[in-house]
């Protein structure tokens, strides 16, 4: 068995024709270390295969976990993530991540020792060790996000003995693993395309991702300083964010100028290549058979599609929007094309919108779109901009951080409307008004349990929104929910070096 799981983290040295294409394709063989990684090309194919857990992960269930079950959202479903219903025996979600996650890094470290003994000339290697080193972060960031501590593995298990080794690993300090990761992206991301990754063949990892994991996990830190001047790097390659479309924020607009990273999935009439089941929980529910949605015929969704109960905005969230802030009708759906939806006109106009068509997918087949997964994109950089500016006392950096964000919502506004702040209003009214602002733009972008961890107010409001609203949430919630646990198949594994204390109380 152990040599068996050596051979699976070595055959991450996958060859493909190149990375806008490697998604699509079914690896035709799998390579040792021997003779590999002696041309360019073959540092690439390395780094393709570091790409590959990506699509095991940022899915619909870490979706479910992370933006459905918040303050903003909740789904009425039977599955553990949804009823928080999870424990090590029953982790829900947390096991594929975890498997994945780790697996990506596994994929990594391989990468990077190759490419780092590779006899290709020295000043060609440090584009793909930066491209390899930024997804590793990318994983830990998932994984210490998640879980809190986690093991924290850097080097290539390529024996028995280094398995074996890795084997005895505990937890380490989610602090300590992200300021390791810090000081490595910060060494590596000079050798990364400062552009944007719309201007970067295949829309490979460029500067960009790596500032914004340094950013992400500085401010988990409390580093505000370090995070900071990563932002403040993110500006620079981005400029004004007006000139991005507020439209190509939908999931369905792959790739456009204001992405800093999606998850890349694709689609084609020819055959299902890779997909998610994101847009199931976010569609209005369908008459079968048919392209009726809610009441409304809907064509560009097709007949095809069969959605899922749909994840249900709380009336928190709903509460946050002005009723003509136009990330309003994208992110929630009370008409389309000008009809009303059944549901929203429920109960006198009360009844519940459904999540709006930045989550839809144009001619979805039965459970499966095609929609690239938006993860990072600029209007969070500026958002999380405006929060460390608040932390650091810097008043003017953090309004007009936060103004480029509602300035852009106003031009789109079909009423003219002010939404921008007209002056400071204090440390903590700026930071409520920014843990908003971040809700009402980034829904459904991986973020928010993230954030309100982070925030240290998760489980006060869980309590007092969707607990409310959905009964299961009520019965079952625990303030421990704000980590998931480590799966008890990987507790067994490490005989006892990792464990779940919070979920033994």
């Amino acid at each position: 068995m152990k040599f068996k799981a050596i051979f699976s983290i070595l055959t991450c040295l996958v060859l493909f024709s190149g990375c806008s294409k490697f998604l699509e394709e079914k690896p035709a063989s799998f390579v040792g270390s021997d003779g590999f990684f002696k041309t360019p090309e073959q540092l690439q194919a390395s780094v393709n295969g570091v790409y590959i857990p990506l699509t095991s992960i940022v899915n619909q269930n870490l979706m479910i976990a992370v933006e459905g079950v918040t303050d903003l959202a909740f789904l009425n479903s039977s599955s553990v993530d949804a009823k928080m219903e999870i424990s090590p025996a029953n982790p829900g979600m947390g096991d594929d991540l975890w498997r994945n996650a780790y697996r990506g890094v596994l994929y990594a470290n391989a990468s990077i020792a190759g490419i780092k003994a590779s006899p290709v000339e020295e000043s060609l290697k440090g584009p793909y060790l930066a491209e390899a080193a930024t997804l590793r972060a990318f994983y830990y960031y998932y994984l210490t996000s998640v879980f809190n501590g986690v093991p924290y593995i850097t080097v290539n298990v390529n024996s028995v003995e280094v398995l074996d080794q890795v084997n005895q690993f505990g937890r380490t300090d989610a602090k300590i693993i992200r300021d390791s990761l810090i000081m490595d992206l910060q060494q590596h991301v000079e050798h990364l395309p400062q552009q944007r990754p719309s201007d970067v063949k295949g829309n490979r990892v460029s500067a960009p991702l790596a500032y914004m994991l340094i950013a992400k996990m500085a401010m988990w830190n409390k580093e505000y300083a370090v995070a900071k001047d990563a932002l403040l790097k993110i500006k620079e390659i981005y400029g004004d964010l007006s000139q991005y479309p507020l439209e190509d924020t939908y999931f369905r607009n792959k790739n456009k100028p204001e992405s800093i990273f999606e998850v890349q999935y694709a689609w084609s009439t020819t055959g299902i290549k890779k997909t998610t089941q994101v847009a199931c929980f976010f569609t209005p529910a369908k008459k079968a058979g048919t392209s009726t949605y809610d009441g409304i015929e809907i064509l560009e969704l097709g007949a095809q599609a069969n959605p899922f109960n749909s994840i249900t905005p709380s009336d928190n969230f709903i509460a946050m929007y002005d009723v003509y802030d136009p990330r309003r009708e994208i992110i929630l759906a009370y008409t389309y094309d000008g009809k009303n939806f059944s549901r929203p006109m429920a109960n006198n106009g009360t009844g519940k919108p459904w999540m709006g068509p930045k989550f839809w997918c144009p001619g979805m087949q039965n459970l499966s779109d095609g929609n690239n997964q938006k993860v990072f994109r600029y209007a969070d950089a500026l958002l999380m901009l405006a929060e460390v500016a608040n932390e650091l006392g810097d008043a003017d950096l953090a309004m007009s951080s936060i103004n480029a964000v509602k300035k852009r919502a106003e031009e789109h506004a079909i009423i003219t409307r002010e939404f921008q702040l007209k002056s400071y209003p204090g440390k903590a009214a700026f930071f409520k008004e920014v843990q908003d602002e971040r809700g009402r733009e980034l829904m459904g972008e991986y973020h928010r349990k993230f954030d309100l961890v982070r925030w240290g107010n998760y489980a006060d409001l869980i309590q007092s929104t969707i607990a409310e609203e959905f009964a299961d949430l009520k019965t079952n919630f625990r303030p421990y929910h704000r980590y998931y646990p480590i799966p008890d198949i990987e507790v067994v594994k490490s005989e006892g070096r990792l464990s779940n204390p919070e979920y033994n109380q």
